[in-house]
């Protein structure tokens, strides 16, 4: 796929306005579905590795999210796509720092749900200019628990947060109530397709109950001139510990 310089500007314009973009036909399918059989692969060679607050499984024991997956190889080789590397830079209009890779696996049947949340409670960024690509690898809707929106929430600057006690997704929107004013959007994509979001944006997912996986790799950046805030973080992570509890 080509981009020119006119595509990237529409493109930030809508991430500006919105909060989130999506890119269609990002990735080869063919590449898709490999990377897919070698997830079982990557998980038995780093059982060890994937421990703790690293993964989180269902009841039954299944699989439901990783949280650190910098070194599986295909994440490391999706990295390495320069049109989203190139758009990742328009739209944070900085250079890029790397800021890690996850899995959202979301089973068939009984994949967890999400809750609304704001990607920078986390990341406790001092300027909030982060973002991340979740790249399909099955197709995804409200059918099978897709990612949803709600329509240009990031301009609302970071929000209250409370305890959620999900697993995978700690915190959650003190006040949800305050979303009823906004849009919300749930996507349907395609696996090779790729949803691109600000870290202010409110989103999350509901259960999986299909018969259908909805996995989604994220790679996720961040600009130079961002810094985490040690305050935060420490509040942050004092939080975490209950949550875990």
């Amino acid at each position: 796929m080509y981009f020119n310089l006119r595509k990237f500007e529409s493109l930030k314009k809508r991430y500006d306005r919105n909060g989130y973009v999506v890119i269609r036909n990002i990735f080869n399918k063919t590449d898709i579905n490999k990377a897919g059989e070698d997830l079982e692969k990557f998980f038995k060679k780093s059982v060890l590795d994937l421990k703790g607050r690293n993964i989180n499984k269902t009841k039954n024991n299944i699989i439901n999210s990783v949280h650190f997956m910098n070194n599986w190889k295909w994440s490391k080789k999706l990295k390495k796509n320069k049109i989203l590397s190139q758009l990742a830079k328009v739209l944070l209009n900085d250079s890029l720092k790397d800021f890690g890779s996850e899995l959202f696996a979301k089973p068939a049947n009984v994949g967890l749900a999400s809750p609304m949340h704001q990607d920078n409670y986390y990341w406790c960024l001092n300027n909030a200019n982060g973002l991340t690509i979740w790249i399909a690898l099955d197709d995804s809707s409200k059918n099978n628990g897709g990612v949803f929106y709600f329509n240009k929430s990031h301009k609302l600057g970071l929000l209250e947060h409370t305890l959620s006690y999900a697993p995978g997704s700690s915190q959650t929107l003190k006040y949800p109530e305050g979303m009823q004013s906004f849009k919300k959007i749930i996507p349907n994509i395609r696996k090779g397709d790729c949803l691109i979001h600000h870290s202010l944006v409110v989103h999350g997912s509901n259960k999986n109950l299909s018969s259908f996986a909805r996995r989604g790799l994220t790679i996720r950046y961040i600009g130079k001139k961002s810094h985490i805030d040690k305050l935060k973080k420490k509040n942050y992570e004092k939080d975490l510990k209950l949550n875990l509890k």
